[in-house]
C-alpha cells in the first residue's frame, strides 16, 4: 500500500496519543483549511472529529483519528444498535460493514467510532484484512497497549479511502496502512 501519511516513528512516548492527534490534526487542517476539528473522549478512547457541517462546509462530518489504551475487559457488543445504523452499499452494490476505528475488542463503541469499511478488510477475508485483524487482536490481547486508528479521505464524504492503524510494540510504534475503497 502507499506510504504512511505522517512520520509516525518520530512520535514516541511519552504522551504518544497527544502527539499523534496533534500531528494528524495539523495534517488534516493543511488539506481541509475550512475544517472544524474537535477532540473528545468516549469509552476510554480519545477522538479527533471534523464537524464540517457546523462551519458550512460541503464535507460530511467525519472522524479523523482515535487512540486508546486497550482495556482488560469490554462490555458485550450492542448488536441491536449496530444493526440499526444505516449504511448503504458501495455504488457498485458491494455491501460494506460498520467498521470500528477502535475495535470492539479494545473497548470501541459506536457513534464516531463507526465508519464505512470494506467487508473483506473488516472481516479478514483478504490478505490486507488478515493483517488488519491481526493488529486488532494483538492490541486487545495485551491490556494497556497503545492502539490508534487514522481515517484518510480523498473527497468530501465520510467514506475513508484508507485506514492507518498501529500499536506500540516493545517501545516502538508499528503502523500499517490499509486500502478501504478503490
Amino acid at each position: 500500500m502507499d506510504r504512511l501519511s505522517i512520520d509516525y516513528a518520530s512520535l514516541v512516548p511519552p504522551d504518544i496519543g497527544r502527539r499523534i492527534l496533534d500531528a494528524l490534526a495539523a495534517r488534516y487542517e493543511r488539506h481541509h483549511p475550512d475544517c472544524s476539528l474537535v477532540e473528545f473522549e468516549q469509552s476510554g478512547a480519545t477522538y479527533l472529529f471534523d464537524l464540517a457541517s457546523g462551519v458550512g462546509a460541503a464535507r460530511e462530518d467525519r472522524t479523523v483519528a482515535a487512540w486508546t489504551l486497550t482495556p482488560a475487559s469490554v462490555a458485550k457488543r450492542d448488536v441491536h444498535y449496530q444493526r440499526g445504523f444505516p449504511l448503504p452499499p458501495d455504488p457498485d452494490g458491494t455491501p460494506v460493514d460498520r467498521g470500528h476505528l477502535i475495535p470492539h475488542l479494545s473497548g470501541g463503541e459506536f457513534g464516531p467510532n463507526i465508519f464505512r469499511q470494506q467487508r473483506a478488510l473488516n472481516r479478514g477475508w483478504s490478505g490486507e484484512g488478515k493483517r488488519f485483524r491481526a493488529l486488532e487482536r494483538e492490541a486487545a490481547a495485551a491490556p494497556g497497549t497503545f492502539y490508534f486508528g487514522h481515517l484518510l479521505y480523498r473527497d468530501d464524504s465520510a467514506y475513508p479511502v484508507a485506514i492507518e492503524t498501529g500499536l506500540l510494540r516493545g517501545g516502538a510504534l508499528h503502523v500499517e496502512r490499509f486500502r478501504n475503497r478503490t
